[in-house]
Parts: C-alpha cells; structure tokens; sequence
C-alpha cells in the first residue's frame, strides 16, 4: 500500500462519521425522527404536476453525486426516496400493491426517475476525466507528484493494455455500484485520444442500471416483506444506505492505495522471465 497518511486520515474521518451517524440514528429517537420526517417530505415532490422537479432533483443530485471526487453524495438514498415516493401516491388512491405493479404511469414515472439520474450521473463522471487531466499535466512537469496520483496513473495504464475493452470497462464499472472516479481519472491521465461522446453514452448505459436499481428497491423490499408478513419500516433503507457509503469509501480506498506501477513493472518482468525460458526450451 502506497498511500499519504493524511489522506488515509481522511478515509478514516469518512468512515467515523458514517459509523457515528448510524448509531445516532439508531439510539437517539428525536435524530432518528427528524432524518424520516425529511424523506417524508420529500414525498410531496412527487405531487401533482410537480413530477417534472422529481426529475430535476433526479438530474441535479445525481451529477453531484458523480461529481464529487472521492466524496460520496448518497444519490442513492435520493433515488430511492423518489421512487418510494411514487409508490406511496399511487398507494394513497387505494391501489393494492399487485395492482400498482400493473399500472403504466407508474412505470414510466419510476423508469424516468431512473433514466434522468443515469444521464446525470454519467455528466457527473466527466468531472472525474477532467480532473485526470490536470492531474496528468502534474504529473508530467514533476517529478515529486504525489504517491496517489502515480498510482492512479498505473491503474489507468492497467486499463488501457486492452483499449479495445476500454468502453465495456466504463459500461462495467458504471453499472456496479462501486466508485468509478479512478477509472474515469485515470483515463483521463492517459494519452490515449478519446471521444467524449462515446464514453458518455457508455457511462450512461452502464449508470442506468444502477439507477434503476436503486429505483426499484424500494418495491423489492415491500415484496419481500409483503411475502415474509413482515411490518413495514423505513428504518432498515437508511442503515442500507449508510452500509452502501462504507463499501463505497472500502473500495475506492483500495485503488487509490494500491501501487499499479509496481505491479506492471512485476508483470512484465514475469512476462519476459517467461519468453525467456520458452525461448531457451
């Protein structure tokens, strides 16, 4: 591991706060209380003709969210909020949940909830290239560049050995709920010439999968617990969501720590060691 103290200091005042968040929303009941309040609220959004500022919370959170860097902005607990929202107001007409899941308008405020916030967070993304960028031109003028900004250098070199492939590793990472900021920054460090509007439309595919998920799990726990004969509660969504931070930082932390340069350099010493002795033999 090839990483700053201080920003291995930072990760771990992310997962703190995370962790202390948790408890409080579990132990304190008037913390807890005003954290539900707010997603009931957010339920009115969805209200009459206001569907259209549902799809523009959908847009604007999700580009921050994708935006942000190494910071995670739970555009998630959003998406999920919206779509449970959407759920409840059909509900509030007296519609069975069996006859909700065949109603259209349903599906298609749901799918577009969706839709618009994989387009965000693909726009998102392109903040994550732009800052390879600058990065990549740091790196070049100095010799003392940071340990992270190499190391995401040699993971964008891992990348490219198959450029071929690049457009299905974005596709890939954008539709698994991991932190892709490494990938689209070290692509943005490399040399290769890219064209822009094919790794938005990639990274848009890829993220609506994503979003669509996240859309849809707020109907997939009421099955399950419909099925189990289960009480509804909205307490488990937010743990969930806080759960989904703690992966989010795990994994980010560990591509930015690893030493890829070290790791190709083995690589193709191993490669040679190998064509020499097939050479011998």
């Amino acid at each position: 591991m090839a990483i700053p103290r201080k920003l291995t200091i930072i990760f771990l005042l992310f997962y703190l706060a995370i962790i202390i968040y948790i408890v409080l929303f579990l132990f304190v009941p008037d913390i807890q209380e005003t954290i539900m309040k707010s997603r009931y609220e957010l339920a009115r959004i969805i209200e009459g003709s206001n569907y259209i500022w549902a799809l523009l919370i959908s847009l604007g959170i999700c580009i921050l969210g994708s935006a942000s860097v190494g910071f995670p902005v739970p555009f998630p607990f959003v998406l999920f909020s919206l779509s449970n929202s959407i759920y409840l107001k059909y509900a509030r007409l007296g519609l069975t949940i069996e006859e909700i899941l065949l109603n259209g308008p349903f599906w298609l405020e749901t799918f577009g909830i969706a839709i618009v916030g994989g387009l965000g967070c693909a726009l998102g993304e392109l903040t994550g290239f732009l800052v390879g960028r600058g990065a990549k031109k740091i790196v070049e003028k100095s010799d003392k560049a940071s340990r992270t900004l190499k190391n995401v250098e040699g993971f964008g070199k891992l990348i490219l050995e198959r450029p071929s492939r690049m457009y299905l590793y974005i596709f890939i990472a954008a539709a698994l709920p991991i932190p892709d900021d490494p990938l689209w920054i070290a692509l943005g460090m490399s040399n290769k010439p890219f064209k822009i509007y094919k790794f938005l439309f990639w990274g848009w595919m890829g993220k609506n999968i994503t979003t669509i998920f996240y859309v849809l799990l707020p109907i997939l726990i009421l099955l399950g617990v419909t099925a189990s004969g289960m009480e509804i509660k909205d307490v488990s969504s937010v743990v969930t969501e806080a759960i989904m931070l703690l992966t989010t930082l795990t994994i980010m932390y560990i591509i930015l720590s690893f030493d890829w340069n070290k790791y190709l350099k083995n690589k193709k010493i191993l490669s040679d060691n190998k064509d020499k002795k097939a050479g011998l033999s």
